[in-house]
């Protein structure tokens, strides 16, 4: 204990922190090296026990997190963390499929016919460029001159990728604006295989 205080009081010195004492070192050590060893040994315990099951069959296995309470230690809580498949980050996106020669103000039409979509009052933006926006007003002002220009021309001639649009749909009868992740892939277009459009929305 001597050795790992005045190693304290080196690493405090160097780093200009004060009020360092043999006690508050004394707690430290007895709180940190019992929490890190019964911390081992629980998720030592849990892997030996899920182990056991995906081997032997004997029960369910383990979604895929667990909370445990270690103050009186009777209580463990399996949860399952479910992908949220229109998630910007990780979900696949909605597939859309468009002719090159589609205007952006085609493209906004498909969005409030299309089954998955609905989406009225729609702004779209690719890789961080507002293609269009309905508001604020100054915003719908600077992008409507796109709205009729090509969404190939626009996202580059690019024969595929992602766009974000921004709009209103109706959910159980209510009105509510969503943020829904797109995968455009233009027909006929060089550079697009089966694989590109295979895998639905």
């Amino acid at each position: 204990m001597k050795w790992v205080y005045s190693e304290a009081v080196k690493r405090a010195e160097l780093f200009g922190i004060q009020g360092v004492t043999y006690s508050l070192t004394q707690g430290v050590v007895k709180n940190i090296i019992p929490a890190i060893a019964s911390t081992n040994a629980i998720i030592s315990a849990a892997c030996a026990l899920e182990t056991l099951k995906i081997v032997s069959g004997c029960s369910r296995n383990l979604s895929n997190y667990l909370t445990y309470n270690g103050v009186e230690g009777l209580h463990i809580k399996a949860t399952e963390f479910v992908k949220d498949k229109d998630c910007l980050v990780c979900g696949p996106g909605v597939l859309i499929e468009v002719d090159s020669s589609v205007t952006l103000q085609k493209f906004l039409d498909l969005l409030e016919d299309h089954p998955k979509l609905l989406l009225s009052k729609a702004s779209v933006t690719h890789r961080g460029k507002n293609l269009y926006m309905q508001a604020p007003p100054v915003l719908e002002e600077m992008t409507r001159s796109n709205l009729s220009l090509p969404l190939f021309e626009l996202m580059g001639k690019v024969p595929k990728d992602i766009v974000h649009v921004t709009g209103t749909t109706s959910k159980n009868d209510k009105k509510m604006s969503c943020v829904r992740k797109l995968r455009v892939v233009f027909k006929g277009v060089d550079g697009i295989v089966d694989m590109d459009t295979a895998g639905g929305a």
